[in-house]
């Protein structure tokens, strides 16, 4: 069985997002006007906590500590995931991502509940967070998240950021020693660790996707086995200039075990070259299916494409 060549976990991020029927943001919502009369409070609108949300993931896809954090208020109380350090200034909070982004992640809203006040906002729900290792293995955490925006100076920022791990198992497949290697990912930095995998076969086929479905007692789930290449390899010296560091999402599925899969483009870039690489690198890796999947019930997974502008 062929392994992830060993700079491929710079150019691919495969994400974790549990059944697709749930990886659009389910929400709902308090909201008030715009602005009150007298025009001395600022209330924000779902769309506008959305946008704040979609611009700190953007952020992270930058892999620039200092840019996450400017995105919080110089007193912000961030409480990572599993981390036991509230990080309470920016020095703190740019440490942590100086950490964390050389994970490669990216979250996913999966349900989303907002409240609106006078000049703040709360944006609270589930979120999976995707990561991955130094060995090109993706792993993914479900969590619950808070973000509390307040509006100072004209502008929105973070200040106060909560996100903890499930503290059960998401879906039968997944054991509780599972879930806890795929969130130990922000604790492994607090020690100076590396994460590591239990077995030789997580490392050559890494998790690319969590459960969409039941069938005969068995959990459908399409999942990267192998890739020769990276995605950027697909593209020619220019064109890699032109993508630099784009992504591209793509939804995988698989209506039998040993069929075809399918490639759709679902987040396209804004560069065709990229979109038609990224599927050029999905259709000639390798994937495998559990369970029994039909054209009614497909294993399906939701995966980004990350490009580098690395002259490889």
């Amino acid at each position: 069985m062929n392994k992830i060549v060993p700079r491929a976990f710079t150019a691919a991020l495969l994400v974790m997002t549990g059944a697709l029927s749930t990886t659009h943001a389910e929400a709902r919502s308090t909201s008030s006007p715009a602005t009150n009369a007298g025009g001395a409070c600022v209330v924000a609108t779902d769309d506008n906590i959305a946008d704040l949300f979609r611009k700190w993931n953007l952020a992270l896809s930058t892999l620039d500590s200092a840019r996450v954090a400017s995105l919080y208020w110089p007193n912000a109380v961030l409480l990572p995931t599993v981390s036991n350090v509230p990080r309470t200034d920016t020095a703190s909070i740019t440490d942590y991502f100086d950490h964390f982004l050389k994970k490669f992640p990216r979250g996913t809203i999966v349900k989303r509940i907002t409240h609106h006040g006078c000049n703040v906002s709360v944006d609270a729900g589930l979120y999976d967070f995707s990561v991955m290792d130094a060995a090109g293995n993706a792993s993914s955490v479900s969590a619950r998240y808070t973000f509390v925006y307040t509006y100072k100076n004209r502008e929105w920022k973070i200040q106060h950021h909560h996100s903890s791990a499930m503290p059960e198992p998401v879906g039968a497949a997944t054991s509780t020693s599972d879930h806890h290697d795929a969130a130990s990912h922000e604790a492994a930095h607090e020690e100076g660790a590396h994460e590591t995998h239990s077995t030789a076969e997580k490392k050559s086929a890494p998790a690319a996707a969590e459960s969409v479905g039941k069938r005969s007692g068995e959990q459908l789930r399409i999942q990267l086995q192998s890739a020769t290449r990276t995605p950027s390899s697909y593209l020619n010296a220019e064109q890699r200039r032109k993508v630099g560091r784009e992504t591209v999402g793509l939804k995988v599925c698989a209506t039998s075990r040993d069929g075809e899969r399918s490639f759709e483009v679902s987040d396209a870039a804004p560069h065709d070259e990229a979109n038609e690489a990224a599927v050029a690198w999905a259709k000639a890796s390798r994937w495998s299916v559990s369970g029994n999947p039909s054209a009614e019930k497909p294993a399906c997974a939701q995966v980004v494409v990350r490009f580098t502008d690395m002259g490889i």
